[in-house]
């Protein structure tokens, strides 16, 4: 074409071909680009859904507050009884038996564990994220604290105590005491039981509270498959 005195032509088609292979180029770089972002919002989605569940398993967990329920009315019952020092009676052993009952927190991690090898940044909804390594920096490790170290503890004192002056004592089913009257005047026993009470209601209010902040998560993450997509087909 140019030696036929036609550069112009030449430089047209020239220009042509190259913004098409520039378009081309283009496009599979838009495609590629897609293809990733598309596997990123997959990824994200499954690990949300495995929040989820974990979260769910966290929120089913009927025992403790079960646990902390009965601990709280059974002192209560107890504590009515030593101040009246009232006639020591079956359902009392039984309610003896449940004055220092305790359970440990044991939430189902596997998602967190899995996002602080991956980046907690692959959660792109700021509040949902932050409120999520919330739970667990604060909520859950304040409950571990708690419930795993400091009840443990009391427990064992009360598990002292009550050797010394029970017999036939089972965990949540009875403890007879050796002498109901001794109780009655014991101080120490007294504060130890009253203190039980308030230690348990706390343990109960934040299990409760910590639960509430649970069923928000759930409803941003539910919120947030909804936004990108829904549940990824495999």
């Amino acid at each position: 074409m140019a030696d036929d005195n036609r550069p112009l032509k030449y430089a047209r088609y020239a220009i042509g071909e190259i913004v098409l292979v520039v378009i081309g180029i283009l496009i599979a770089l838009q495609i590629n680009t897609w293809n990733e972002e598309r596997k990123l919002k997959h990824r994200e989605v499954k690990l949300l859904l495995q929040m989820k569940s974990n979260l769910l398993d966290d929120l089913n967990q009927e025992h403790p507050i079960y646990v902390h329920k009965m601990a709280i009315k059974s002192s209560k019952k107890v504590l009515f009884s030593l101040e009246k020092c009232l006639i020591a009676t079956d359902s009392l052993d039984y309610f003896f038996g449940w004055v220092p009952t305790y359970t440990l927190h044991m939430p189902n991690t596997t998602a967190y564990d899995n996002l602080k090898t991956i980046g907690f940044d692959i959660i792109s909804n700021d509040s949902l994220r932050e409120r999520y390594q919330t739970l667990h920096s604060f909520n859950y490790k304040l409950m571990n604290f708690t419930h795993n170290e400091i009840s443990v503890k009391r427990a064992g004192v009360f598990f002292d105590y009550y050797m010394e002056h029970f017999k036939d004592f089972q965990w949540a089913k009875q403890a007879t005491p050796v002498n109901f009257e001794n109780l009655c005047n014991d101080k120490k026993f007294i504060e130890m039981i009253k203190f039980n009470i308030n230690e348990k209601q706390s343990r109960l209010d934040w299990i409760v509270d910590t639960n509430k902040e649970i069923e928000l998560i759930i409803k941003l993450i539910n919120e947030e498959v909804s936004r990108l997509g829904g549940i990824p087909q495999e």
